[in-house]
């Protein structure tokens, strides 16, 4: 495959502060992807940033807002909870069955406002990408995730470009887990954990009116799930999943999805923990 440079210059720059930018470049070059970015998941609190070569304007805030609270939505996020297997996805095979027509994907314009900038979704962010993920176990249960993102309109990611990925998957585990155990410490990494305020506001959200069941419902709806994939998971009916959403909605005095998404934003900027979140 002619890999074998790049793979002998990612070795060398192991100890070095520059090893994720070396191995993103030597990734574009392997796979032609646009944007890359790696974050390190550890148990229920915010991901630590490694690094990311997003240069649009308006996309440094958008990270800070994954860092600080949307995390909890993502579907990587939600599979590193359940111990998601190492290797290389589609971001659609990590993600419930619905997400990509939930709001936090689909509605560009409800989320664009200067209330409602959410995730990776600013006004500059270039539409059409293919996101792949590699998932990397690194210690202590922690899960690294390097997203590449690909235009769709240049063929996204074929699958001859996701052989080349798996084909090298073992390298590149191996070099990011030792360079996690040499620089750890250097992203944030210490022994008492960071703050959990982010996913107990998801889990708090709707407390004060809302049944258990109907905040379970809505939390599934959140992170994009269908009807369908909430009955089966909390083994209900989906005529039960249809009317605890309606039931729910109601008493949040709300009638759409887009308004579910913006109340719970709004929720998240409420609460006293928002503004120390990432302050660290």
């Amino acid at each position: 495959m002619g890999w074998y440079r790049e793979i002998g210059e990612i070795v060398e720059a192991l100890d070095e502060p520059s090893f994720p930018a070396l191995l993103a470049e030597r990734l574009r070059r392997l796979v032609a992807c646009d944007l890359a970015a790696m974050f390190v998941y550890q148990g229920r609190t915010p991901p630590l940033l490694v690094f990311d070569n997003f240069k649009i304007r308006g996309a440094e805030q958008a990270v800070a807002n994954y860092l600080n609270h949307t995390y909890v939505l993502n579907p990587v996020y939600q599979a590193h909870l359940k111990g998601v297997a190492p290797g290389v996805y589609r971001i659609r095979d990590l993600a419930p069955d619905a997400f990509f027509e939930s709001e936090y994907h689909r509605q560009v314009e409800i989320i664009l406002s200067d209330q409602e900038e959410i995730g990776y979704i600013t006004p500059e962010w270039p539409r059409g990408q293919e996101e792949v993920d590699i998932t990397i176990s690194v210690d202590q249960g922690a899960t690294c995730e390097i997203s590449l993102y690909r235009p769709i309109s240049d063929g996204g990611f074929d699958e001859a470009k996701m052989a080349r990925l798996r084909e090298v998957y073992p390298v590149l585990a191996a070099c990011f887990r030792d360079h996690w155990r040499r620089h750890g410490a250097a992203y944030g990494c210490r022994s008492g954990g960071r703050d959990v305020w982010a996913d107990d506001v998801l889990d708090q959200f709707g407390a004060a009116v809302l049944t258990n069941r109907e905040r379970q419902v809505i939390q599934l709806v959140l992170r994009g799930h269908s009807s369908q994939s909430i009955g089966d998971l909390l083994e209900i009916s989906m005529t039960t999943v249809k009317t605890h959403r309606k039931h729910a909605y109601e008493k949040l005095g709300i009638s759409t999805q887009a308004e579910l998404l913006s109340s719970f934003l709004g929720f998240v900027r409420s609460e006293p923990g928002f503004a120390r979140v990432g302050a660290e």
